[in-house]
């Protein structure tokens, strides 16, 4: 039997913002995607007006493709033939004359949905527009809106209609009975990274039911980070094969809906609940937006996307024209089908910056060489990539696993105070450096007479005393060498157009004095319109252990030299050369590959701090860090 949803294009779209507490950022906590849940407060959204989401909605919910709509009309065209045939009872609607000329989408919700939209913005324009009731009448509205009894009313109501797609904009009663009956092919979630009280809830969905399909770039509005995610049906032979990652399913209908009901009555649907609609009201998208909307763009994306996909997917289209709704295009990496990436590879969009780290994981475990090193252990290598993060939108902290961030953090502290001991870190609990002190591996790098846990004219010894002769851990160096922090900070400040804004870390002369040559060697700073960018390049890339660390860092630098500096922060860019995995973190970075990220978090900086050597520990807060549980990795010495 065929499933009423694909036949007439339900789907669902709807907003949620987390319900459980915040936990305090050090301390260990779990999250799934049903932190997300919340979508109405005491018969409003929990959150004020949030601009990039009432973009989206917009965007989703008025776009349609006059070439595509051919498609979808044969089918169910074709559904609705058999359907009479079947059912003599039901009326003959396939030579209805339409009611609309110009075709739009359905959208269809709840009266508390309907009666929260501002009066000025009814009905949702452009857009068909059905409200859901057993009460209210068609003489109680004044707008050119339908008014149906319950979703069998709507169903028939979408064999007559000339529309593109149906959405459910709400409320959780309509979502909960549409899920229920099987009556939605895809869910569009927007996941507000923030937590609000809540008293209405979007339903709970049955993970073996649909699967998160698509993750979007991390966005933010009103200090608060937004992403958007695509849950699609599963085919119907994976449906009962079990959860294979907690992060990537979702949804409740299990059951099969059998037919619309030959009479309509009223399904008691919820009108006490709140929606998504009542903040969803723009007046239009961008003349980008627009010029895309037309045939002649809608052909030309069509037949890019069939290009790079080999597929003929009206869903697979719209979906890449609705994550380009604020006109931000990147290319996705999907890769070599491998079975040990199964949800990796199910992501059809990865357009979430944390992708550009999952995605050189992923080539390199796919593409990369098989090489002995150092260390003994062996790598699988690849040469050469290049990330970038937008610090002033979010705080690159990756999401798919746990990080140590007060680790990151006071060994950064470590290496502006020009730090060489690694008995301070280790007297905080950070271990960073511990393999790298021990006396093993000092007499394995010639150090013979070096005493334990000196790590030599290291980092931070570089920054601050550059050429200097290095003793020992203990000797003061103040005034000794070039204070390379010094020299950038006083560029940044009086000459912001240099090209010579260089912190080099790469001392050719004491490469040998050191416990570990420089793995990040220099970095570049770059000042427009009052916002500071750095690029970093890396020779050596650990990528199970080092480079989630090396982002935080250097993100978290950048963020320090712009205040202290009286800028904003606008990139971090990553350069990789040597990018490699250990063999003995793979099986752990496959479980990684497989965790769908969440939204970034932020970073709070004291603003009373103007001098970077006066940064604390606790000059530093992490808002709303939402992660997967840690792994655990060894690391290679």
């Amino acid at each position: 039997m065929e499933e009423l949803a694909d036949v007439f294009d339900i789907y669902a779209i709807c907003a949620c913002c987390k319900v459980s507490k915040e936990g305090d950022w050090k301390k260990s906590e779990s999250y799934s995607n049903s932190t997300f849940r919340g979508i109405g407060n005491k018969g409003i959204l929990p959150w004020k007006y949030n601009s990039v989401d009432i973009s989206y909605f917009s965007s989703v919910t008025t776009y349609v493709n006059e070439w595509n709509y051919n498609k979808l009309k044969y089918k169910r065209e074709k559904y609705l033939e058999k359907d009479i045939s079947n059912d003599k009872k039901k009326v003959d609607v396939i030579n209805i004359a339409p009611i609309s000329k110009k075709l739009q989408n359905v959208v269809v919700m709840g009266r508390s949905s309907w009666e929260s939209i501002p009066k000025s913005y009814k009905p949702l324009a452009n857009r068909i527009n059905v409200v859901l009731s057993s009460t209210l009448k068609k003489e109680d509205v004044k707008e050119d809106i339908f008014i149906m009894k319950s979703m069998d009313e709507v169903l028939l109501l979408l064999k007559k209609l000339y529309y593109y797609k149906c959405f459910i904009i709400g409320g959780a009663g309509v979502y909960k009975e549409c899920l229920e009956r099987n009556l939605i092919k895809q869910v569009y979630l927007t996941r507000i990274n923030n937590t609000y009280e809540c008293d209405v809830f979007f339903p709970e969905m049955d993970k073996n039911t649909f699967q998160i399909t698509s993750v979007s770039e991390v966005y933010s509005s009103n200090g608060t980070t937004l992403d958007f995610l695509i849950y699609s049906r599963k085919k119907k032979d994976t449906q009962n094969d079990g959860d294979s990652s907690e992060g990537s399913t979702t949804t409740t209908a299990t059951a099969t809906w059998p037919g619309i009901a030959g009479d309509t009555t009223s399904m008691n649907i919820a009108e006490t609940s709140t929606t998504y609609a009542s903040s969803h009201h723009g007046k239009g998208s961008s003349k980008w937006w627009t010029k895309v909307c037309t045939k002649s763009g809608a052909e030309w994306w069509k037949n890019m996307t069939l290009t790079s996909q080999g597929k003929d997917n009206v869903d697979e289209e719209d979906d890449y024209m609705y994550f380009s709704f604020n006109n931000k295009k990147k290319k996705s990496q999907i890769g070599k089908n491998a079975e040990d990436f199964e949800i990796y590879n199910t992501i059809k969009l990865k357009q979430h910056p944390e992708y550009q780290y999952l995605n050189i994981i992923y080539d390199v475990m796919i593409n990369g060489n098989k090489q002995d090193d150092r260390t003994g252990v062996g790598v699988l290598s690849k040469f050469g990539y290049m990330m970038k993060y937008n610090l002033a939108e979010y705080f690159p902290l990756l999401t798919t696993k746990k990080l140590f961030i007060r680790g990151i953090i006071e060994e950064l502290l470590w290496f502006i105070r020009g730090e060489t001991n690694g008995n301070i870190l280790l007297n905080k609990n950070v271990r960073i450096w511990e393999a790298n002190g021990t006396r093993e591996f000092l007499d394995n790098r010639n150090l013979f007479d070096r005493e334990v846990n000196d790590l030599g004219p290291i980092y931070g010894f570089q920054w601050r005393h550059f050429g200097a002769e290095y003793t020992n851990m203990y000797d003061n160096y103040d005034n000794k060498g070039i204070d390379q922090l010094k020299n950038i900070i006083n560029l940044i400040k009086n000459e912001p157009l240099s090209r010579r804004i260089i912190l080099c870390a790469w001392n050719v002369k004491d490469l040998d004095k050191m416990a570990l040559p420089p793995c990040h060697i220099l970095c570049q700073f770059y000042i427009f319109d009052g916002k500071l960018s750095c690029i970093m390049y890396q020779r050596s890339c650990d990528l199970g252990l080092g480079v989630p660390f090396n982002i935080a860092s250097y993100s978290i630098f950048t963020y320090m030299l712009a205040q202290v500096c009286n800028l904003q922060p606008a990139e971090f860019i990553h350069v990789l050369g040597n990018a490699h995995i250990y063999n003995n973190h793979i099986d752990s970075l496959k479980i990684q590959l497989n965790r769908i990220p969440y939204p970034f978090p932020t970073l709070k900086l004291n603003p009373e701090i103007k001098n970077i050597e006066d940064f604390t520990i606790s000059d530093f807060t992490i808002e709303n860090y939402v992660h997967h549980d840690k792994i655990a990795m060894d690391m290679a010495a």
